[in-house]
C-alpha cells in the first residue's frame, strides 16, 4: 500500500474519531485517501487551521483521547502554529499531521515551502519528518507513545507530498496500537509522604490537570476525605474535585494564585503540609515564596518538571491515579475522622464569598453585569451534564471564578497561552467528545471576532454548541477599571455578533435587558437540543475583575 493509506490505517487502528483538515499544497494525497477510505474517521473542514487544532484540543480534554488535525504545508502549518502552542502550554496531547512540499524542493524556498519542523519542536513534545516510506510504523508508534505516556503534550509529524504517494516496503512491520504505560512512585517516598500527611496539622491539596488526564478524580476525593484535607484546583484542573464538596475551596494555588478564592487563599496560608497532584506550580498559581517550615509533596509524572518552579521536599514521580492509590494504601488505618469544624469553616467562608458575588450574579443593572450571565447559566443548566468553557481575557475571570463545576471534565480551563478565540473551536471538539452533554462556551466580543466564522462550521456539521458572547464592545481585559480615554478609543470594537451568527445559520439572539436573559438562554438551549447551534450575544458592562 501507499504511505497515505498506511497512515489512515494507523489512525483507524488508534480509534481516531475525526480529523480536522483544510486541504492544500503538501497534504493532497493523505487527504484524498481519507476521503476515499475513511474507515469510520469523520473529516471536518473548519474555516481556519487554528480552529481545527482548537477542536482537536477541546476533544482531547473532554474525552481523554488525542484529537487529530491535518494541515497543508506553508500557510496551513503557519496557521496551525497558534493552536498547537495553546495545546503545548496546557500539556494537551494533540496530534498534528503536516503536509510539505516534495523532498526534492526542500531547502530552496520553493513555493509554499515553510521549514516547520524546527519551530514546531519548540511547541511540541516531539516533532519529526516522515522521511522514508519504510518508517511509517516506527514513527507513528513513537508518536502515539509520546502522546500517551509521560508529561502530556502535542506531537507533530510532517509528511512531504512525494513520501505520501510512495509504496510502503512489503517487509515493513505491521502497526499495532500503542498502550498507555502507567508508572508509580518509589514505595519509600510514598511511605514518607503518607506519614507527613497523616501527622499534618493543616494539610492542603492543590489539584491540577494531571488529575483529569489520569482520571484520578475518585482517588483524589478518597484521599481528601481520608485526610479531611481541603482541596483547591488550578484553572486547568477545575472539575477534578467537585466544587460542591464540603472540602472544596474552589480555585486556588500555593502559596497563592492570581485566581485564588478567599477560602483557598486562607487555607493555603495556614497549611503545614502541601500536596500538589498533577499540577506544575507554575507562576500563575504559585505566586510568592513558600513560608518556612512548610513541607511540599509533589505528585508529578515528570520528575524533572517537579523541580522547575519549586523545590519539593518529596517528589512522587508517576501517574496521579496510581500514586494517589498508593498514598491511600500507605495511610492504611490512619484515616482521620471527618473534621466537622474544618468543613463548617470552609462552608462559612464559601458562603461569605458567594454573598459578595451575589450583587453581581443576580444584578438587574443595564448594561448587564457579566457575572449575572454566569449566574444565569448556573441556575439554568444541569451541571452534571453540561461542559462549560471560558476564553482568554475578562471571560476567564468572570466565568471560572463563580461557576461551580461538580463533575469531572465538565469545565475546560485554559490559560498557559491565553489564545483569544480558543473556546469556540474547543467547544466544537468537546461536543464531538460529549454529544450527550450541553456544551457552552463563553467568550468576549474580541475573541468572537477572531474565530466567530466557525459558527458556520458548527451549522454545516450540525454540532449544536451554545456560544455566549459577552459583548462589552472592546478588548476589555486591557480597559476594565482604567480611566484612560485615548486607550478606550483605541481598543473599542463594534459589530452585531448575533446578526453575523444568524446569517451563518445559527439560532441567534442579542440580549440587552437582564430580565430577558433567562428566557433567551432557555430558547438557545432548546435550539441546541434540536440539533442547531445557538449564539447569545449579551451586551455587558465593561466590568473590572474581582480579585482576592
Amino acid at each position: 500500500m501507499k504511505v497515505s493509506q498506511a497512515i489512515v490505517d494507523v489512525l483507524a487502528a488508534e480509534s481516531t474519531k475525526f480529523v480536522t483538515v483544510i486541504t492544500g499544497n503538501g497534504n493532497q494525497h493523505l487527504h484524498r485517501t481519507l476521503l476515499r477510505d475513511p474507515q469510520g474517521i469523520r473529516l471536518l473542514v473548519p474555516r481556519h487551521e487554528r480552529v481545527g487544532l482548537d477542536m482537536a484540543d477541546g476533544y482531547t480534554r473532554a474525552s481523554g483521547q488525542s484529537g487529530v488535525g491535518l494541515v497543508c504545508g506553508g500557510p496551513g502549518s503557519a496557521h496551525a502554529f497558534a493552536g498547537i502552542a495553546q495545546s503545548f502550554a496546557d500539556n494537551v496531547p494533540v496530534l498534528l499531521l503536516k503536509g510539505q512540499v516534495p523532498t526534492a524542493k526542500l531547502g530552496v524556498k520553493s513555493l509554499l515551502e515553510y521549514p516547520t519542523v524546527e519551530p514546531f519542536r519548540e511547541i511540541t513534545k516531539w516533532a519529526v519528518v516522515l522521511n522514508h516510506p519504510g518508517r511509517v510504523t516506527e514513527l507513528f508508534r513513537l508518536a502515539f507513545a509520546a502522546l500517551r505516556n509521560g508529561k502530556p503534550g502535542p506531537v507533530a509529524v510532517e509528511i512531504p507530498l512525494d513520501i505520501q504517494d510512495l509504496e510502503v516496503p512489503a517487509d515493513a512491520p505491521a502497526y499495532r496500537p500503542v498502550k498507555r504505560i502507567r508508572t508509580t512512585a518509589d514505595p519509600t517516598d510514598v511511605q514518607q509522604a503518607a506519614e507527613l500527611l497523616a501527622t499534618a496539622r493543616s494539610p492542603y491539596i492543590l489539584a491540577g490537570a494531571g488529575v483529569l488526564q489520569s482520571e484520578a478524580w475518585d482517588e483524589l476525593r478518597a484521599l481528601a476525605e481520608a485526610l479531611s484535607a481541603p482541596v483547591a484546583t488550578t484553572l486547568n484542573g477545575k472539575s477534578a474535585f467537585p466544587e460542591n464538596h464540603p472540602l472544596s475551596l474552589g480555585e486556588g494555588g500555593y502559596p497563592r494564585s492570581a485566581m485564588s478564592t478567599p477560602q483557598a487563599l486562607h487555607y493555603a496560608q495556614k497549611a503545614d503540609v502541601v500536596l500538589g497532584v498533577g499540577c506544575s506550580f507554575m507562576a500563575n498559581h504559585s505566586q510568592g515564596p513558600i513560608p518556612p517550615g512548610v513541607k511540599l509533596i509533589h505528585v508529578e509524572i515528570d520528575a524533572m518538571a517537579s523541580h522547575q518552579f519549586r523545590q519539593p521536599d518529596i517528589v512522587l514521580g508517576g501517574d496521579a491515579r496510581l500514586v494517589v492509590t498508593d498514598l491511600l494504601s500507605a495511610l492504611g488505618g490512619t484515616k482521620r475522622e471527618p473534621d466537622v469544624e474544618r468543613m463548617a469553616d470552609i462552608r462559612r467562608r464559601k458562603e461569605a464569598w458567594l454573598a459578595e458575588l451575589t450583587p453581581h450574579t443576580a444584578s438587574l443593572e443595564v448594561p448587564i453585569d457579566p457575572y449575572r450571565v454566569v449566574g444565569e447559566v448556573m441556575r439554568t443548566v444541569d451541571r452534571e451534564r453540561t461542559v462549560v468553557l471560558h476564553d482568554a481575557g475578562l471571560s476567564r475571570w468572570q466565568v471560572a471564578h463563580p461557576y461551580e463545576a461538580i463533575a469531572p471534565r465538565t469545565f475546560i480551563g485554559m490559560g498557559g497561552q491565553s489564545e483569544m478565540g480558543y473556546s469556540l473551536g474547543a467547544a466544537l471538539g468537546a461536543k464531538l467528545a460529549r454529544p450527550d452533554c450541553l456544551v457552552v462556551n463563553l467568550m468576549g466580543d474580541g475573541a468572537f471576532g477572531m474565530t466567530g466564522m466557525d459558527i458556520e462550521t458548527a451549522v454545516r456539521y450540525q454540532i449544536p454548541i451554545l456560544c455566549i458572547v459577552l459583548n462589552n464592545s472592546s478588548l476589555g481585559i486591557e480597559l476594565a477599571g482604567r480611566d484612560d480615554p485615548p486607550l478606550h478609543q483605541a481598543l473599542s470594537l463594534g459589530g452585531n455578533m448575533a446578526g453575523v451568527a444568524r446569517e451563518l445559520g445559527a439560532h441567534a439572539e442579542r440580549v440587552v435587558d437582564p430580565d430577558a436573559l433567562g428566557p433567551a438562554l432557555r430558547r438557545a438551549i432548546a435550539a441546541t437540543a434540536e440539533g442547531r447551534p445557538a449564539v447569545l450575544e449579551v451586551m455587558v458592562e465593561l466590568h473590572p475583575i474581582i480579585r482576592y
